[in-house]
């Protein structure tokens, strides 16, 4: 407080001035740099000659772009890749009817008998790339396809049954789609019993290339002798006969006048004339001369006879005789091996059995020495004959009925086309109907049997015989001693 006037005052502290800032050392300057000495140009390089042998600039040959790369298939997006041909699936090894004849125990129904609850696929179901039903494929418990089910592109038939490609059930399954065999019975692999043939087949062995080249080969015989041999040969001759005129006139008193040019004009056609005049007389071969102008009704008949024109149960005889017996001295004669008969027929009846059972066939581990193929080839052979019998009947019976006494030609043309159409028909009906495949393998699986049951007898009986006579020599060395 100020003392004279009263009032009080803010008494403030002087700032005291700082020091002056001392300044900093200069920097001092480096050692100066010496300059080095200027390098001398280098000599300049002589020009050579170039690698062309001229004094242009240009060194050796221009680089070619090369041709850009080919190779591969250009990938289309989205679409499957290409992985070679599919293996195309077969019949089951030891093809036939299944446990249970193909039929589910429960009708294909779930274990009560109903849909499955979510009715999906099993475990590994859908379509495999080449694949068949797996081993228990079919109907699975829950109504799905089974582990290994599902439909392959190209698959045959699985080891339990049914065909692939249509889903036959497995053994608790229900019947497949296309009724295949299971592993006991019918025919092997690729079955028979399992494929239905197409008419074409049925109409032309050739067609089949279901065994190779062979089997074609085979086929082409098979279609000779049943098209060419068979029945254009017979109406050919028949042909040429009714161009000639060639009849029986009936003078009465069992004698009968023979009609028709001796000769024709054209070497072809005189050739099928001269060989329909051909007959057989007590055994001998003979043949109506430019003199035949009378005859008897014993040598009418033997025309006719050699003709299959009436007379059905001679004629039946003769074809089959002439057609399958292998142990006249006829058969081997080149006559009839020309005309594929005897047993050139038997060995064509039997090729595609010699054929799946050689080395290189479908059932090659089952062979030659095996019941199957003599079971097989047993079976062919009997259908042979009986089609061979029946075809023969029919046309001989048509043949007489249509011909009389008189009309040899005209016989002979509608004989060879009933007798063409029967064979044909009877091949139609056992091997081109479900029907007649099952009694085909019925048949050929009990022929099976008897052979079984014949080797098996045979092998006891070799047990016995040689336990006997081993059993004999030991008796035999007791009493000398041995």
């Amino acid at each position: 407080m100020d003392a004279v006037s009263g009032c009080k005052c803010l008494c403030i502290t002087p700032i005291v001035p700082g020091k002056p800032i001392t300044p900093g050392t200069p920097i001092q300057g480096g050692t100066f740099i010496i300059p080095g000495k200027v390098y001398e140009p280098g000599k300049a390089v002589k020009g050579g000659d170039s690698v062309s042998g001229s004094s242009g600039l240009i060194s050796g040959q221009p680089i070619v772009p090369a041709t850009p790369l080919t190779y591969g298939t250009f990938i289309i997006p989205n679409a499957p890749p290409v992985l070679g041909h599919p293996v195309l699936g077969g019949t089951a090894i030891q093809g036939g009817q299944g446990p249970n004849g193909g039929t589910a125990i429960n009708g294909g129904q779930g274990p009560n008998g109903s849909t499955s609850i979510n009715g999906g696929q099993g475990p590994n179901g859908g379509t495999a790339i080449n694949g068949g039903q797996g081993p228990n494929g079919g109907t699975a418990i829950n109504g799905g396809q089974g582990p290994n089910g599902g439909k392959a592109t190209n698959s045959g038939q699985g080891p339990n049954g049914g065909t692939a490609t249509d889903g036959g059930q497995g053994l608790s399954g229900g019947n497949s789609g296309k009724n295949g065999n299971g592993p006991s019975n019918g025919n092997e692999l690729i079955g028979e019993s399992s494929q239905e043939p197409s008419l074409i087949n049925l109409l032309f062995k050739s067609t089949d290339t279901s065994r190779g080249i062979v089997g074609q080969i085979a086929g082409v015989l098979k279609d000779y002798k049943t098209y060419i041999l068979g029945f254009a040969d017979k109406i050919a001759q028949a042909s040429a006969a009714g161009y000639a005129g060639f009849m029986f006139n009936e003078k009465g008193n069992g004698k009968y006048g023979v009609k028709g040019k001796n000769k024709l004009d054209n070497k072809v056609v005189n050739w099928f004339y001269e060989r329909y005049k051909g007959y057989k007389h007590k055994g001998e071969e003979t043949a109506f001369g430019s003199y035949s102008r009378h005859i008897g009704q014993e040598r009418l008949d033997s025309f006719f006879k050699s003709k299959r024109i009436g007379h059905v149960w001679e004629s039946v005889k003769g074809s089959v005789k002439e057609s399958w017996n292998i142990f006249s001295k006829d058969a081997y004669k080149a006559k009839n091996l020309l005309k594929l008969n005897g047993p050139v027929n038997v060995l064509l009846s039997s090729s595609n059995n010699l054929i799946d059972y050689s080395k290189w066939g479908r059932k090659s581990d089952l062979g030659y020495a095996s019941t199957d193929f003599a079971a097989d080839v047993t079976v062919d052979t009997a259908i042979g004959v009986g089609s061979t019998a029946l075809g023969s009947l029919a046309s001989s019976a048509i043949a007489g009925a249509v011909a009389g006494s008189t009309v040899p030609v005209v016989g002979t043309i509608v004989g060879a086309v009933a007798g063409l159409g029967t064979g044909f028909i009877v091949n139609y009906l056992i091997n081109g109907t479900k029907t007649g495949r099952k009694i085909k393998t019925a048949v050929r699986d009990a022929v099976k049997v008897t052979y079984d049951g014949i080797v098996s007898g045979a092998k006891k009986l070799g047990k016995r015989i040689k336990s006997g006579v081993s059993s004999m020599f030991k008796k035999a060395g007791s009493l000398f001693g041995g």
